[in-house]
């Protein structure tokens, strides 16, 4: 027998990644005492929970103000259901849940642990027998969803665990039942560009064999070190995913052919998640002697796990300091996601690290609660702190932001916003989404000094044609005034919203972010800022066509350095599309840095069309 595994966490002792409880949290949740909060999000948070015999669980739960809504309501009971259905060693298992609450939970496994592209990252690639386990984990798990009727549809590095006693499959957010309804709009694209099957960007529904895609790419990944079709805008990632065959040079020989054939561009020439874990465990078992019975696939996997599973650990406890007012004092250690949990809507929250300033290039140690740039603002002042950062971020000489406005899918239709006055003023603005591509770029003050780039994919060459740049043009729906890069936080300053302060916290910005391909934001992974919450009404209007959808109800945060410059800030808001029900919409722009070096490339006159009828007539 193995010795006594310790509890995950406790009240005093929590892991990195998962901060003490902030004013306003909830003590209990449930049977749950809650001694931690895993990461929050627009729609709910993720607690670290206890139960009364020390148990520890993830329990997530949403705000108050959707626990009155009888469609998010039923939204979440199905996810509930979702859930409680898969049962697999290599999934996190299912604890149990209150939909009727008057604060709606539900409880998984806490499963410690870095994530899959956490552990490449810091000790390089898996082989032999842990790559070996690593590979039928997520078969088994795999298998286990899809017999419960269940598509995962974002298997990726950042939603598996490599924990010390073997791979948990994470994230049933986006998935949904095969005999249901979806609960997305039809042909909405769900999951990430690089990990997508080829048969979606044709319009087809993600399916079991589409989760198998995704399987041999994560094993590939894991064998190599390296992302199947690379890197890139997600363009480029496309077209590699349809047109070009994967890299798997250096995946072990005996797991070439079945990753081979599980990414097959052909889904029906893909295998099941069944036919891939009878063949690994198969011929696992063929060189062992088993007990009698115990030769099915899912019963040889414990088997193989225990056996094959060696030297993956999982990052120790912190103590927590906690001051009697109930304000605690987030510790600093490594930089260690822990990955959203169960829903696309919920944001990781990494802890801090030591190793460099923040966006607004404030040295580490400096950022605390006295006043701030000689403003007399102090850090609890939430109002004045943010008109502060509209100022300073307006005023900055430079400055490189994303951002994100997640539907029904993640990473969906993001923006990066450039600018710098060295060595003369450029502004330059990039869409992607449709999937297209809109850049404006601003050279000067007149239309004559803004041109425009439009790439529309090619469904007949499967590519994305370079059509150059054009002068001025109309519809493309970008608008070249910087003030977008904190519309919202301008409009919070100015409507008077309320504003209250929570503390130094964590930034939400993951290792695994579905960005890393439009936009660098390690710099920001691990850091942490001061956090303030609020609500506020605002009318939606379609930026495209003047659109009015009426006034809704927004949840914000947002995150400033010492220095009181953003650097990261969300918000929730539910909208409704006539014949629709109402879309959940989450927007994060994530501030890279400010007054720091800006490369805007500048086309050459031979690059620029006179007209944008010359160039590409804009398609939607």
């Amino acid at each position: 027998m193995t010795a006594a595994q310790p509890p995950a966490f406790d009240r005093n002792r929590l892991p990195h990644g998962v901060d003490p409880p902030a004013k306003g949290d909830p003590e209990t949740i449930g049977s749950y005492r809650v001694v931690g909060r895993v990461g929050t999000g627009g729609m709910g948070a993720v607690y670290a929970g206890v139960d009364p015999a020390g148990g520890c669980a993830a329990v997530k739960v949403i705000h108050p103000q959707f626990a009155v809504d009888p469609v998010f309501l039923a939204r979440f009971a199905r996810e509930v259901d979702l859930v409680s259905r898969v049962r697999a060693t290599c999934t996190a298992a299912f604890y149990g849940a209150d939909v009727r609450s008057p604060t709606p939970w539900m409880a998984t496994e806490y499963v410690p642990g870095r994530t899959l592209r956490q552990h490449v990252r810091e000790r390089g690639a898996l082989d032999g027998g842990l790559l070996l386990a690593l590979t039928v984990g997520l078969a088994e798990a795999l298998a286990a969803i899809h017999a419960a009727g269940v598509v995962h549809r974002d298997l990726k590095p950042g939603n598996v665990i490599l924990s010390p006693d073997g791979p948990k499959v994470l994230d049933f957010g986006i998935a949904r039942a095969v005999d249901a309804t979806a609960l997305t709009r039809t042909g909405g694209l769900v999951g990430t560009p690089g990990w997508i099957a080829p048969e979606q960007y044709a319009g087809e529904d993600a399916s079991e064999r589409s989760d198998m895609f995704a399987w041999g790419g994560m094993v590939a990944f894991a064998a190599t070190g390296r992302n199947p079709f690379g890197t890139g805008n997600q363009e480029a990632l496309i077209h590699r995913t349809r047109k070009e065959e994967p890299d798997l040079d250096g995946v072990a020989p005996e797991l070439l052919d079945l990753v081979r054939r599980a990414m097959d561009k052909d889904p029906g020439r893909r295998p099941t998640a069944a036919q891939a874990l009878a063949e690994l465990t198969g011929g696992w078992s063929a060189t062992r002697v088993r007990p009698a019975g115990r030769e099915l696939p899912t019963l040889v996997v414990p088997d193989l796990i225990a056996t094959e599973w060696r030297g993956v650990d999982a990052p120790g406890t912190r103590r927590v300091r906690r001051f009697r007012t109930g304000r605690a004092l987030t510790a600093v250690g490594a930089a260690l996601l822990v990955p959203a949990l169960l829903a696309v809507w919920m944001f990781a929250r990494p802890d801090a690290r030591d190793d460099g300033g923040t966006a607004g290039g404030t040295p580490p140690g400096q950022e605390g609660s006295a006043p701030t740039a000689d403003t007399g603002i102090s850090v609890e002042d939430g109002p004045g702190s943010v008109a502060r950062a509209v100022d300073l971020a307006l005023g900055a000489s430079s400055f490189d932001a994303y951002s994100s406005t997640v539907t029904n899918q993640p990473g969906g239709y993001p923006t990066r916003f450039r600018y710098t006055e060295d060595p003369r003023p450029l502004y330059q603005r990039t869409s992607w989404g449709g999937p297209a591509l809109n850049e404006l770029l601003v050279v000067g003050e007149g239309p004559d000094d803004t041109v425009h780039r439009y790439t529309l994919y090619d469904t007949e060459t499967q590519g994305f044609p370079d059509r150059g740049y054009f002068r001025g043009g109309e519809g493309l729906g970008i608008d070249p005034d910087r003030g977008a890069l904190v519309e919202d936080l301008a409009w919070i300053a100015e409507s008077g919203a309320d504003v209250e302060y929570l503390g130094e916290r964590a930034l939400p910005v993951g290792e695994d972010d579905t960005t890393e391909d439009v936009a660098d934001l390690s710099g920001l992974v691990g850091r942490t800022g001061h956090h303030y919450s609020g609500s506020y009404t605002r009318e939606l209007v379609d930026t495209y066509d003047d659109t009015s959808y009426g006034e809704h109800d927004h949840t914000f945060e947002v995150w400033l350095d010492g220095d009181g410059y953003p650097l990261v800030f969300q918000k929730y808001y539910e909208w409704e599309d006539p014949g629709w029900d109402p879309v959940p919409t989450t927007t994060t722009v994530t501030y890279v840095s400010f007054n720091e070096p800006v490369e805007i490339r500048v086309p050459g006159e031979d690059e620029i069309a006179g007209s944008q009828a010359e160039a590409v007539e804009p398609q939607y």
